[in-house]
C-alpha cells in the first residue's frame, strides 16, 4: 500500500512539472519590446545558429516574431522570407534599417532597436526595458 501511495505522489508530481508553464526570463520585456517595434526574425527549423539565437533567449524567444522559412518547418512561410529577400539564417529585420545576419547576442539587438536592459535587470523576471530617448 505503501509503494502504491508512494508512486502516486510521484506521478502526481511529474505530470505537474509537465504541465509547468514557462517562465519570464531576463529577456522577456526586450522581446516584447523588439516585436512591438516590428523587429522581426527569420529562420529555419534545421539551422544550428538559429537554434543557438534561440537558446539565448530562452522562454522568453515566445516573444519574438519569427518566421519559418522552410516549407517543412512549423508555420513555414518560404514566400514572406522570399518577400523579404531572407537568403541566410538567421537574419533579423528591423524596420528602416539594415537587417543583423547571424546569431546575435540579445543586448546587441536590443540597442538596435532601443528596447536596452536596465542596469538592475540581474535576471529572471527582473528584466526591464528603457526606450531611448531619441524615439
Amino acid at each position: 500500500m505503501k509503494k502504491i501511495f508512494a508512486a502516486s505522489i510521484l506521478i502526481i508530481v511529474f505530470l505537474a512539472g509537465c504541465n509547468a508553464q514557462p517562465k519570464d526570463g531576463k529577456y522577456a520585456v526586450m522581446a516584447q519590446c523588439l516585436t512591438e517595434k516590428g523587429v522581426k526574425n527569420y529562420g529555419a527549423f534545421w539551422c544550428s545558429n538559429c537554434a543557438n539565437q534561440k537558446k539565448m533567449f530562452g522562454d522568453d524567444f515566445r516573444y519574438i516574431t519569427y518566421i519559418e522559412c522552410d516549407p517543412r518547418g512549423e508555420n513555414g512561410d518560404p514566400e514572406a522570407c522570399s518577400k523579404a529577400g531572407i537568403d541566410r539564417y538567421p537574419t533579423w529585420i528591423f524596420p528602416g534599417q539594415e537587417p543583423m545576419i547571424g546569431t546575435t547576442d540579445p543586448e546587441v539587438l536590443g540597442k538596435k532597436a532601443n528596447c536596452e536592459l536596465t542596469a538592475n535587470a540581474t535576471g529572471a523576471g527582473e528584466s526591464a526595458v528603457t526606450p531611448k530617448a531619441s524615439e
